[in-house]
């Protein structure tokens, strides 16, 4: 049957699906290419506004003449990151959620091997500096990953 309740034959049924077929495939066509031509400028700013503001938290509470401002910079810096994180992500269009596709994805483990190791080398940095040593550290490593996460999509935007 038809959205006005006619019905249909068989034929036409199956153009109908070809039709909507087609038209999925084209869909994620578009959204796989408007996902690699992301420009690198947003992973790059990311990284940066998120090393930025960590550094920034981390060194008000080292020098609290300056830890008033010292916030407001790192408040400043980590908006920024979400506001680019946001934009990014709405680049082109429709955000997918989830992805169903389980095409030319990453791995599992290759996604949590960053953010483990960031957390690590932070976690290693608060023995001898405390608070300050690991909101530091984390801000430089996860903006490090961010950068290298620019670099390596380039290197494969371009192979």
């Amino acid at each position: 049957m038809t959205s006005t309740g006619d019905s249909m034959d068989a034929r036409q049924a199956r153009d109908a699906l070809a039709a909507a077929c087609a038209a999925r495939t084209a869909a994620r066509r578009a959204s796989e290419a408007n996902e690699r031509s992301r420009p690198r400028r947003y992973v790059i700013g990311q990284g940066l506004t998120f090393a930025a503001g960590f550094t920034a938290f981390g060194l008000a509470n080292l020098m609290p003449r300056y830890g008033t401002w010292l916030t407001l910079a790192g408040l400043a810096c980590t908006v920024g990151f979400f506001a680019l994180v946001w934009i990014g992500a709405h680049h082109g269009g429709v955000t997918r959620w989830f992805s169903r596709d389980c095409g030319s994805r990453r791995r599992a483990w290759e996604l949590w091997v960053a953010p483990l190791l960031s957390l690590a080398v932070s976690a290693l940095a608060a023995i001898p500096y405390g608070e300050t040593g690991w909101l530091i550290a984390f801000g430089l490593t996860t903006g490090a990953e961010h950068l290298l996460r620019a670099f390596r999509q380039q290197r494969v935007g371009t192979a």
